[in-house]
């Protein structure tokens, strides 16, 4: 039997950034900043929970980020992770760093054959609904997530062809094949378990959260705000310094000052135009890259990308690095592969990997027999952040020099990935995913979601099963992931990647111990000052 424990590698000075607080000089930021708006109502702010509630409580703390599309975690999608992470725990889950780490679980075993997984529980934890965290209750939210009708999980949990409880305390999870990537699977969404006493009686779980997370969903106004409070039987809950957090939307940037500095948000997610004036305001700003990259899903299928030259010359008509400094204001970082700097996967030899240069494009069109300019349309989800549609402007600017003619169009709203494979570019963000192997499935498998050209490159599945087959902390795993990584980037190319994303938060001087999370926020260790 192999015991895996969670590592967790030496910080990472790189990975966060904490812009220190200086004095604030309000005439000076009004006068720099242009955010004049006073603290009136508007986009994002805090009306619909009445004036009292934006009082400065004692143990309280509001947090403009944005509302979850559900409450259900086996239908969640993206970012909604980050708040449902909140009001449920799973198995396991991932630390500030983005590195393994154990949550309702202490530990997990491996069989010898590493088709069977048996994770050992905490003791004595109850969901928020008093029923016991045990054997009996991860089977049955686990089989809930993957066999729910339209759940999001569904196809990642299909590897779990059985699980059968040991003890109260100790679950296996019986597996299709060798497979060392659950423990990474459940870290987020897929592995967030809930009370079967809610499953039996048909709650609601949309609206009505019952997990085992650090807070507990007390009061939600679809649109307007969450109010969250601690969950006193939470395994953690010494590290739980609020008694509240309140969830709503982010501000729009031209309130973003005022309510700040009000207390109608003591914390809130900011776009990098932001940064500065605000760090200037004399606001303390936590930024870094995560596990977001903004990409191009590129069709393959479709004339003339069906041709690598044409797919080279489009890739090295883009400049990253000016992408960067004009529309993200020189925050994150330019980026060839779908992994973030430092985290595992990220392959070194594939950066700059296409790097920018036009006249290398104009040849390889030029041999590619393409004369005249390449006329395409590019989709960019309606309703999509603005960040997305301005990136997407400027790649229309560059690649024009190469001798792509790009017209812009704004995919119907709605539609989302599915319409994406009729497209021959489109504009996206990919969020990243807690196992790496389900990343690169997602992105290069001929059936993964992002795959819009629905090929993938040979001896790609045996790459990613070699991986699968590796435990993690094997002197192989990474050099076995880089490799799949590299396979797939240079050998499919369904993907332009454009830039990892920058990470930004600005608090006023309430706030203590928020600190920047590659993947998932999380709030140990935060709490307010009265």
């Amino acid at each position: 039997m192999v015991t895996q424990h969670p590592q967790t590698p030496a910080a990472d000075p790189q990975r966060q950034q904490l812009l220190p607080r200086r004095a604030l000089m309000l005439g000076a930021l009004l006068g720099a900043t242009g955010l004049t708006a006073g603290c009136s109502p508007a986009a994002g702010s805090l009306t619909a929970l009445g004036a009292d509630e934006t009082d400065a409580r004692p143990g309280a703390l509001t947090w403009g980020w944005r509302l979850p599309t559900t409450w259900d975690s086996a239908r969640g999608i993206g970012y909604d992770v980050h708040v449902l992470s909140l009001v449920y725990s799973g198995l396991t889950r991932l630390d500030p760093n983005g590195e393994l780490a154990p949550d309702l679980a202490h530990a997990w075993t491996y069989n010898t054959a590493g088709d069977a997984v048996t994770f050992h529980l905490r003791p004595g934890l109850t969901f928020s609904d008093g029923t016991a965290v045990d054997a009996a209750a991860v089977k049955a939210g686990l089989e809930r997530s993957r066999d729910l009708p339209g759940a999001t999980s569904a196809q990642s949990l299909a590897v779990i062809e059985e699980i059968t409880a040991e003890s109260e305390t100790d679950v296996t999870l019986h597996l299709s094949g060798v497979n060392q990537q659950i423990p990474l699977l459940l870290a987020g969404l897929i592995g967030h378990l809930v009370s079967p006493t809610a499953i039996a009686d048909g709650v609601a779980l949309n609206l009505h959260p019952v997990g085992a997370g650090p807070f507990v969903l007390e009061e939600y106004v679809p649109g307007s705000h969450a109010r969250l409070v601690k969950n006193p039987e939470h395994w953690n809950a010494e590290e739980i310094l609020l008694e509240e957090l309140r969830i709503v939307p982010r501000p729009a940037e031209a309130v973003t000052f005022a309510g700040l500095s009000s207390g109608q948000y003591d914390l809130a997610h900011i776009d990098d135009s932001q940064i500065a004036p605000l760090q200037k305001a004399g606001f303390q700003i936590t930024t870094g890259l995560c596990f977001n990259v903004h990409t191009i899903e590129v069709n393959n299928r479709h004339a003339p990308f069906d041709d690598p030259r044409v797919v080279e010359a489009f890739n090295r008509a883009i400049d990253r690095d000016a992408i960067v400094e004009s529309v993200l204001f020189g925050h994150g970082a330019p980026d060839w592969q779908p992994f973030t700097r430092g985290l595992q996967g990220y392959d070194p030899s594939l950066h700059r990997h296409w790097d920018h240069d036009v006249e290398r494009a104009r040849d390889l069109l030029a041999d590619a027999g393409h004369t005249d300019p390449i006329a395409v349309t590019f989709h960019v989800l309606t309703g999509s952040d603005d960040l997305s549609s301005r990136i997407a402007e400027v790649v229309q600017a560059q690649v024009a020099e190469a001798g792509f003619e790009l017209t812009l169009e704004m995919a119907p709203p709605g539609a989302g990935q599915k319409a994406a494979h009729s497209y021959t570019l489109y504009m996206y963000g990919f969020s990243g995913r807690e196992s790496p192997v389900q990343a690169l499935e997602v992105l290069y498998d001929e059936e993964g979601w992002m795959n819009i050209s629905e090929q993938q490159p040979e001896g790609f599945d045996a790459a990613l099963d070699l991986v699968r087959r590796t435990p993690l902390g094997s002197p192989d795993y990474t050099p076995r992931l880089q490799a799949a990584t590299r396979l797939a980037v240079v050998g499919a190319t369904p993907h332009a990647w454009i830039a990892n994303w920058n990470r930004a938060h600005a608090m006023n001087e309430r706030v203590t111990g928020f600190t920047h999370c590659r993947h998932t926020q999380r709030f140990e260790g935060v709490g307010v000052r009265s």
